[in-house]
């Protein structure tokens, strides 16, 4: 699903979409009017709770792979890295020499 909002969707699933969205990108902005529009479309507490939780942790989980740079990131500019050492290394014998000494 590219965009939740012309997906084929049911309504329902969309309020719920939306309110993910709302979690995901600034939950201080959710508001009891929100909370209280989901019950109204027949959401219960649990699924409401089951949505932020989703949101939350998928939002908590894309931030520690980021930081950790396992997002492919950090790998693409350690090879970066090594392609360069080896490259210098191939026209200065003398850098292999001290980089293995390290």
């Amino acid at each position: 699903m590219m965009d939740y909002r012309t997906a084929p969707v049911d309504l329902e699933m969309k309020q719920l979409l939306t309110f993910a969205e709302q979690v995901a990108r600034n939950a201080g902005q959710v508001t009891s009017g929100d909370i209280e529009n989901l019950r109204a479309s027949g959401f219960s507490d649990r699924a409401i709770l089951d949505a932020a939780h989703v949101a939350g942790f998928f939002g908590y989980m894309n931030r520690v792979v980021q930081a950790l740079g396992a997002d492919g990131k950090a790998r693409a500019a350690m090879a970066e890295e090594k392609a360069l050492l080896d490259e210098h290394e191939s026209r200065t014998p003398m850098a292999k020499t001290a980089r293995l000494a390290l």
